[in-house]
């Protein structure tokens, strides 16, 4: 007998050399046919998987991403809530406290209008100005009907009353008027007859005359000379003006009249009347050659503008007073 090995290769060379039967061929390439749709279901299945576990962990990360976000978003919310709140709690608030806003706000207008009116009192010298601001304040208060400021608006229709009751100052009219007396003192010319008489010099040559004449020029002068009077004056006469002594004497005026422009416009009464008193005696001691046709106008206009009152006492405004009152009762209460 033969072995079992034996017998197993003898059946494996039958088999081998046994032709494939047409059933078999297609139950081997059904099989064959199975195993490579197997591998690519399993090659599929797989590329599936680890798609579906890339996106499961995208999503995992969009997850945490959005619960940040959800987080900040909750904790604005809860920020936004609480400033609502103070929001709110700051309107009611304003709201309990409606009348002393109100006040306060007034109180400050009031405030602008007097220190508008205070500036045009102390740099500009001008009450009309100041006045216009006070009442603007006044109307503003009339207008709210505030009781509790009628201490106020008495202050300020205390200062419209002081205001009303003071002079009013041409300031503009005084300074063209001075600006006028400038021009004439440019235009200042001695006449001609004097210019000739005084300023021509004398001739010192005797004239050429016969014996007789000569006689009678004797007679005639020694006769002239009992005529002549000599005095003694305390002060000494003023010299004759040629023209550059004249140019000289008109440089002095304008000086002088650009002094009192400027007092004027500074509302300072004694540098303004001091001004105009060293104009009227310069042009009495230098100018007297002038005919009393020019030199009387000039006077009497310098004697006008020297009567004009261009300083005007400033008073204190009361409003001013009432305004630290009330702001300090306002402070005590809040």
């Amino acid at each position: 007998m033969l072995g079992s090995k034996s017998r197993q290769s003898l059946i494996t060379a039958v088999a081998i050399k046994r032709p494939l039967t047409p059933g078999f061929k297609l139950l081997l390439g059904f099989v064959t046919l199975l195993a490579v749709a197997a591998a690519a279901v399993a090659w599929h299945s797989e590329k599936q998987h680890r798609r579906a576990k890339n996106a499961v962990k995208t999503l995992t990360i969009q997850h945490g991403g959005l619960t940040q976000r959800l987080d900040a978003l909750q904790s604005e919310q809860a920020l936004n809530k609480q400033l609502m709140q103070l929001q709110q709690q700051r309107l009611d608030s304003l709201l309990a406290q409606g009348p002393q806003v109100r006040q306060r706000w007034l109180i400050s207008r009031v405030a602008d209008a007097t220190a508008v009116a205070e500036q045009a009192l102390i740099i500009s010298h001008d009450p009309a100005q100041a006045q216009q601001a006070l009442l603007a304040a006044d109307r503003l208060l009339s207008a709210q009907g505030d009781i509790a400021l009628l201490p106020l608006r008495r202050a300020l229709q205390q200062d419209l009353a002081v205001l009303a009751g003071l002079p009013r100052v041409d300031v503009a009219g005084v300074y063209l008027r001075l600006q006028n007396l400038d021009r004439r003192f440019a235009t200042l010319a001695l006449p001609r007859e004097a210019g000739q008489r005084f300023l021509s010099p004398a001739s010192t040559a005797k004239p050429q005359l016969s014996d007789a004449a000569q006689t009678l020029w004797t007679q005639g002068l020694e006769k002239f000379r009992a005529l002549i009077v000599i005095r003694d004056y305390d002060e000494p006469l003023q010299p004759l003006l040629d023209a550059s002594r004249l140019q000289l004497v008109r440089d002095q005026l304008g000086l002088l009249v650009s002094q009192a422009e400027l007092a004027l416009l500074r509302a300072d009464g004694v540098v303004y009347r001091a001004a105009l008193e060293s104009l009227s005696l310069r042009i009495q001691h230098q100018l007297s050659a002038l005919p009393s046709a020019t030199l009387t106008p000039l006077l009497n206009e310098l004697a006008a503008l020297q009567a004009l009152q261009v300083q005007v006492p400033l008073p204190t405004l009361s409003t001013r007073s009432a305004l630290d009152a009330l702001l300090q009762s306002t402070e005590t209460r809040l």
